[in-house]
Formats: structure tokens, sequence, C-alpha cells
């Protein structure tokens, strides 16, 4: 199945930010609730950071940050490994980084102004991450965030539930519909959130559409291997690869590069 760049409803900058946050808030319900999706990635990332000496995640592309929190709580609890996380986006959801940085119970920030993967300002420091998001970035931003990382000397990981598979696109089906389940345990409550999932659904439908469209734009370890390829020289260590997802016929799609001289 081939890439295909089609767009996002997130990626749209009049997209109503009412309905925005709340497809950031389902998202990040979710991420929060995947520990041992992510345990191997943990594993391998906890190796990385490690060897940088890095305490910060710097998360890009956060949405509401479920991932980068979940990812951070393994690598502090399973691997010794105390990181605090900053959190960023292009399109920052302000109710959802503040609820964050409130459960991170000390370990989370946020920026509250925009900011770009592709161009990280040097003044955030940090082992970058970026979860379920790489996708957004066509050929050439997505070439130019790591090249952006390397150029900076930044250790940079990415991690992706979705693929371009059949499997892949039944399961954002399947996993879509749980917005009309969980909806009600989203906190805060909002009347918005409501009428906008069960009178009006534009959330679920949006989400569906941007899953669908996830999976048609992700990438594969072979085409991130090409992309690491074209990069300007560098001593970096990368690791690329596929990682099982305990009890699911799917996968997770990893990249983590780090510089060798450390």
């Amino acid at each position: 199945m081939e890439r295909v760049q089609l767009f996002e409803f997130e990626d749209l900058p009049w997209f109503p930010q009412v309905v925005r946050e709340c497809m950031t808030d389902f998202l990040s319900f979710l991420g929060q609730r995947g520990r041992g999706v992510y345990a191997g990635f943990a594993q391998r990332l906890a190796e990385a950071v490690q060897a940088t000496g890095d305490d910060t995640l710097l998360d890009l592309c956060s949405g509401g940050g479920g991932p980068a929190l979940t990812i951070a709580g393994l690598l502090r609890e399973q691997w010794a490994t105390p990181m605090r996380v900053l959190l960023t986006d292009l399109y920052p959801n302000l109710p959802r980084l503040e609820r964050a940085r409130a459960e991170g119970r000390g370990n989370v920030e946020f920026c509250d102004h925009p900011v770009d993967a592709t161009a990280v300002p040097p003044s955030l420091p940090g082992f970058r991450l970026i979860c379920n998001a790489f996708h957004h970035l066509p050929p050439r931003a997505a070439r130019k965030c790591l090249a952006d990382a390397v150029s900076h000397g930044r250790g940079i990981a990415l991690v992706e539930m979705v693929e371009r598979s059949a499997t892949s696109l039944f399961g954002v089906t399947f996993g879509t519909s749980a917005v009309l389940a969980v909806t009600p345990f989203i906190r805060p409550v909002r009347v918005s959130r409501l009428l906008l999932t069960y009178v009006l659904p534009v959330v679920p439908l949006c989400t569906w559409w941007d899953g669908v469209v996830s999976c048609l734009r992700a990438y594969s370890p072979e085409e991130l291997t090409r992309l690491v390829a074209s990069l300007p020289d560098n001593d970096y260590v990368w690791d690329i690869g596929r990682l099982p997802v305990p009890g699911a016929p799917t996968s997770l799609v990893y990249l983590i590069g780090r510089p060798r001289a450390v």
C-alpha cells in the first residue's frame, strides 16, 4: 500500500478549536491507558536516554500529551530513568496541557506558544519525542524534522501505533467507536463535548477520518531508513524497526537516534 498525503482535520489552521480540543482529549485519554503497548519502545528509549544523559523528554506534536506521560512513567518505574516531560505543539491545547501538568505531579511542563517540530528553538533542550504524530509530516518536512535534531546534536525518537495495512485501518475504525463509550469519563466533563459527540457527531466522525488518514500517511521502517540515509553525514546511532503489541495483531513502528559520541 503506497503512502498517501491526504489531509487531516487537526492539521487545518481553520479547524474549530473546540472540536480539536475534544479530539485531543479523547486521544490523550486513550494514550494514558496503553502502558503495555509502549513497554518495548520504552526499554529501547531508556537505553538511548541513559547514553545521552538527558533528563528531559521534549515531546513534539504533543496533542494532549497522553502517550508521552505514559512513556515517561515507564522510564521512571521500570528502567530507573527519571525524566521530566516538556509538552509542545503547533496548536497547543492549553486546557488539556494544564491538566497534563497537574497529573504529572511536578514532572510535566508545557509550552503555551506554538512549537514547530521541524524548527525547534535551541532554547528547548532535551531528548526529542514524537508520539503518533510523525505521519503528519510529508517527506520533506519529515526529513527536516530529523535533520533539525541532528544539527543541534539532540536525540530524537518517534513511535507510531498505525501502519498502512488493512489490520491497522480496522483497528482505527474499531478504536474510534470507543469515543462513544468513554466520552462521559473524560475530565473535565463539558457540555460541548457531549453535544459534539452524541447530538452532532462531529468528534467521532472527524476522529475516524483522521485515524484512517493517519494509517495511509504512516511511514514504514524502510521509508524511515531512507529518510535517515538522506540526512547530512552524522555520527548518530539509529535504531529503526517494528515492535509487537501484546495481545493485538498490530505492531508499533519506531525510530530512535542519538549522537554516538556522548
